[in-house]
């Protein structure tokens, strides 16, 4: 009996060891006031050694692509990404892949409602290494204004 209880802690530790949540990246979200009613929204990304986060613009047929949702807010312009992009081609998806590694900062530009506080939205994304890729991800924010 002290076996067979043993051996099922054992297993049990064993499997809370093993069944770690990777979360290889973390965000962090700042507005900067442009004009009137009008900000730029950041959302810096900081990936773990080893990763990569995959580009606004990476091509259809690709990986997931990061996606920036906003609610109540009126976009102005494209995203613009900040950071060191590669483009690798992968030939499994016959594309150029176009990925961030370390770290990223996604802007975009958006006009508020005056009396607007703060802009709340999502961020899907989809990070890889070199042996595999975690399923895609969306986390909320909201980002004071």
């Amino acid at each position: 009996m002290k076996k067979f209880f043993l051996t099922l802690l054992g297993l049990c530790v064993l499997t809370i060891t093993f069944g770690q949540i990777l979360n290889p990246v973390r965000f962090s979200y700042a507005a900067q006031k442009k004009g009137v009613n009008e900000y730029v929204l950041h959302i810096r990304t900081y990936v773990d050694p080893s990763w990569h986060i995959y580009s606004i613009y990476n091509p259809d047929g690709g990986a997931q692509a990061t996606v920036l949702n906003f609610k109540k807010v009126k976009p102005v312009g494209k995203a613009r990404e900040e950071g060191k992009m590669k483009v690798v081609f992968e030939k499994e998806f016959n594309v150029n892949q176009k990925y961030f590694e370390n770290n990223v900062d996604f802007m975009q530009t958006v006009r508020v409602t005056p009396g607007t506080k703060a802009v709340a939205g999502t961020i899907e994304y989809m990070v890889c290494n070199d042996r595999q890729c975690l399923p895609p991800k969306t986390i909320a924010f909201n980002i004071a204004l």
